[in-house]
């Protein structure tokens, strides 16, 4: 059997956007670890989150987050080649800090655009919005590679978008609310983490990506089985990806049958 590895996104695939309910997904990843297929979180969430997310399922692999703004690998994990933190982690830098990003959004402010991001609002008012509780919005506002916009007036928002596309930004639509990035990548985030796994597992090693909205388009093209679950409204996100296999199911749903996908991919010709 050739050694498989799973990319996954989190909200809408993993968990359901709204809810933030698990529902059979849970129980499909205690299956894959004994099957010994590696499940490597891929996500907008901020390392904070997705630290929850890794001890609820008991997962130990490496992880990319804020959309590949870092690789965050735990300690030992790909053997000795990396230097590591004192916190027990080796962290992959592929994202501008939040710190560029927000000095450019001040700019576009002052081109009398109107907009509101994370950083721009507390923690109670972040609850609010995103109707979390408060200890998940404080993970939330933790971004260190970017910051997710919560509010802007549609009719300025190409205007938005086309000032930060100048200054070399890159604007990164998920779900619900989009963010503004620089370096930040999914889908170089992932090819990194095959190679290292191509030497850990084989050469023969197949990596399968498991999204549902546009910002997993480059997770998934960089994967041998891109499979995408329906979003929330029952589509499928529109992707220029000849071979990606469409599965029915809105988040967890849909991620159970991606599951089906995985173990039977030693039939698929790759």
């Amino acid at each position: 059997m050739r050694p498989k590895v799973v990319f996954s996104d989190i909200d809408g695939t993993l968990i359901d956007t709204f809810t933030r309910e698990y529902g059979k997904s849970k129980e499909i990843v205690k299956k894959l670890k004994e099957y010994s297929i590696p499940v490597v979180l891929c996500s907008s969430k901020t390392r904070d989150e997705q630290d929850v997310i890794r001890k609820d399922l008991e997962l130990e692999e490496p992880f990319i987050v804020e959309n590949g703004g870092a690789i965050v690998i735990p300690e030992g994990y790909f053997g000795d080649e990396h230097i590591t933190r004192a916190d027990g982690y080796t962290v992959i830098e592929l994202g501008k800090p939040s710190v560029e990003i927000q000095k450019a959004l001040q700019e576009v402010r002052k081109a009398g655009i109107s907009f509101k991001g994370v950083s721009d609002v507390s923690v109670e008012k972040l609850a609010e919005i995103v109707g979390m509780t408060h200890d998940e919005a404080a993970r939330m506002s933790k971004r260190q590679y970017g910051e997710t916009i919560l509010e802007i007036d549609e009719s300025q928002k190409s205007r938005f978008e086309e000032i930060l596309r100048e200054k070399g930004f890159r604007i990164i639509h998920g779900g619900r609310y989009f963010d503004v990035t620089s370096g930040n990548d999914k889908g170089k985030a992932v090819k990194i983490l095959s190679d290292l796994y191509r030497k850990k597992l084989g050469d023969d090693t197949i990596f399968i990506g498991v999204g549902d909205s546009p910002n997993d388009e480059s997770m998934l093209r960089s994967v041998d089985i891109p499979i995408l679950v329906q979003m929330h409204d029952g589509s499928w996100a529109q992707m220029d990806i000849s071979k990606v296999v469409q599965v029915r199911g809105i988040g967890p749903a849909g991620w159970e049958n991606a599951f089906i996908k995985t173990v039977e991919a030693d039939a698929a010709e790759i």
